[in-house]
């Protein structure tokens, strides 16, 4: 299905199939066609006013420290904000204007962010973050590992494979293997702070 073939969102074969003996008689209706375009628009503002000007900040720095230049701590500051913008605002208007096209066709597909920075942990920020990607690797990779329906330690070591699997997804490079157990680490640290938390609430109880 082209609107979202390249970015997503990842859609299941049981959300879509039925969707297809309904479509067209969906298809431009005119409803679903303004809305349709205006989500759409919104995902082409966000890529190319936001995401387009916040390369032009973030590249250049980039480029500086992949050339080995010495760039100072401000510099290294605004190059590490605007990229982590950039990101956000050019994955998530491929996902809107996915959204918006397919709806101008009839079809309804899955919100795939929802205002991820504002999370408060990074269990948090993965539910908000692609979130049919995220949907996808607990239900076809942590679960059938067992999830969290077992020894902390055999939990453990199922977060770390799931984001491992996760940032292969994302490229075939070490920089992706490296980021995905740095996410399975983190996550873990936060289950474990997490369960120090309830195991300390039930003893002032």
């Amino acid at each position: 299905f082209f609107p979202q073939l390249i970015a997503g969102p990842i859609v299941k074969f049981k959300e879509f199939n039925p969707q297809l003996l309904t479509s067209f008689n969906r298809l431009l209706k005119r409803d679903l066609l303004y809305v349709g375009l205006f989500i759409f628009s919104i995902g082409m503002l966000k890529k190319i006013i936001f995401a387009s000007y916040l390369s032009s900040i973030s590249d250049p720095i980039f480029l500086d420290i992949y050339n080995e230049k010495q760039i100072g701590t401000i510099d290294s500051w605004v190059g590490l904000i605007a990229f982590s913008l950039l990101i956000y605002f050019d994955f998530s208007a491929y996902s809107d204007m996915a959204i918006g096209l397919a709806l101008c066709l009839g079809f309804k597909l899955p919100i795939n962010f929802f205002s991820p920075y504002k999370s408060t942990s990074l269990r948090e920020f993965w539910k908000n973050w692609h979130i049919t990607l995220s949907r996808f690797l607990k239900e076809h990779i942590y679960i059938p590992l067992g999830g969290n329906k077992c020894s902390n330690l055999k939990c453990f070591n199922n977060i770390f494979i799931t984001m491992l699997l996760g940032g292969i997804w994302h490229g075939a490079s070490w920089n992706f293997l490296i980021w995905g157990l740095y996410h399975g680490f983190l996550l873990n640290i936060e289950k474990i702070i997490s369960k120090m938390k309830i195991i300390q609430n039930i003893k002032i109880k």
